[in-house]
């Protein structure tokens, strides 16, 4: 089952980057060659007055060691970072920085051995004995030690930083979204407690039962208070509701569900956001079925398709309201609306238009979300 709260990009609370993954290598090689770049252009390799030459060598030279201990400290901290789960702050930034200039040093002495190796080749041909006994100078080794903890100082701040701000933006979207899930709930139950009083004078074993199913849809409301459910539970809500209706509306209300590439039993790994199609089904009851005196059939068609799921919803119009028919369903939907956004963004859509069915005229509500996927934005 998902988490109780809207997903987070790193959902192990740590501020830094996940640098198993190719997006955030990426990010990170892009940044140090664009420290190379500038200071190549800072720096330029004649030392003329009047050139400006870009020195393509040293470019090539300082990307190649400056790449090497970027990827060398991704790697690294890769495997650090599970190590690093639940360790305090200064843990996790000291660890991160000791590595990091651990790694540069060694990678300074290995790039000096190298280049003295290939230099003693091409002259006088190649002595490993004389590269052991050649080191770099210490005031190198200090400098690249320095430019390291300096850039990986300022990188964590800007990890936490970002961090910081996004638990904010989760904390707030997760206010926003139990806020307007919490509006249905009310609005759900008022109405269905009307429906019990008024059969309660006039069959109270109908009464009894709609008392039942409420309690148990209630129940299942209030228990559900995670982002996501399983829409199988979702349905058999609607279904449920669509039982306290029907003792109401009697033969006046039908429903018909329908599956497309989907198999009949709905497997638990397909979800939607609580109380996401009950809200519609409820509206399709009150401002479509209600209404017209001969009734009606609420349809509900739900399919599957590149991993996207669709949900139509059909009901009839009641002739001469197509005005209030718009204005009964503009607050629910709104409300959906928004939820919707918070947690999938421009992935999820949800539509209400007039259209025509056989010839007749029906109100149909589309709601179309990604399968299992949160918005990372």
């Amino acid at each position: 089952m998902p988490d109780a709260t809207l997903s987070n990009k790193n959902r192990d609370n740590l501020f830094i980057p996940n640098l198993c993954h190719t997006p955030a290598i990426f990010m990170l090689v892009l940044v140090a060659e664009l420290f190379v770049l500038t200071q190549v252009l800072a720096f330029p390799g004649s030392q003329l007055p009047d050139s400006y030459d870009f020195d393509w060598n040293r470019l090539a030279t300082n990307s190649l060691f400056v790449q090497w201990i970027v990827l060398s400290s991704a790697a690294a901290l890769c495997r650090l970072r599970r190590l690093l789960h639940n360790s305090p702050t200064t843990v996790i930034v000291s660890s991160v920085l000791l590595t990091v200039v651990i790694i540069t040093l060694i990678v300074t002495l290995l790039a000096h051995f190298l280049a003295l190796s290939l230099t003693l080749s091409l002259t006088q041909g190649f002595l490993w004995k004389d590269t052991l006994l050649t080191f770099p100078d210490g005031h190198q080794l200090l400098r690249h030690g320095v430019i390291a903890l300096i850039l990986t100082a300022m990188l964590l701040r800007y990890f936490y930083i970002q961090h910081e701000a996004s638990q904010q933006e989760t904390a707030n979207a997760n206010a926003r979204f139990q806020a307007l899930q919490a509006r249905i709930r009310p609005h759900f139950l008022f109405n269905s407690m009307n429906i019990i009083a008024s059969l309660i004078h006039i069959n109270q074993d109908k009464a009894e039962e709609a008392v039942e199913d409420l309690s148990d849809l209630f129940r299942s409301s209030l228990q559900e208070a995670g982002s996501l459910i399983s829409l199988s539970r979702e349905i058999e809500l609607c279904q449920g509701y669509l039982r306290i209706e029907k003792h109401r509306l009697g033969d006046r209300l039908n429903s018909e569900w329908r599956f497309h590439n989907l198999p009949e039993t709905l497997p638990a790994n397909l979800t939607i956001p609580p109380l996401t199609l009950q809200p519609v089904v409820e509206n399709a009851v009150y401002h479509g079925i209600q209404p017209r005196q001969q009734g009606g059939t609420v349809s509900v068609d739900i399919a599957l398709d590149n991993d996207k799921v669709t949900i139509r919803v059909q009901n009839p119009v009641p002739e001469n309201s197509e005005q209030a028919v718009e204005q009964g369903n503009r607050l629910a939907l709104e409300n959906i609306r928004s939820r919707l956004q918070l947690l999938y963004g421009h992935q999820a859509s949800i539509d209400a238009h007039l259209t025509l069915n056989d010839g007749a005229e029906i109100y149909e509500t589309i709601i179309s979300y990604p399968k299992n996927k949160l918005s990372t934005a």
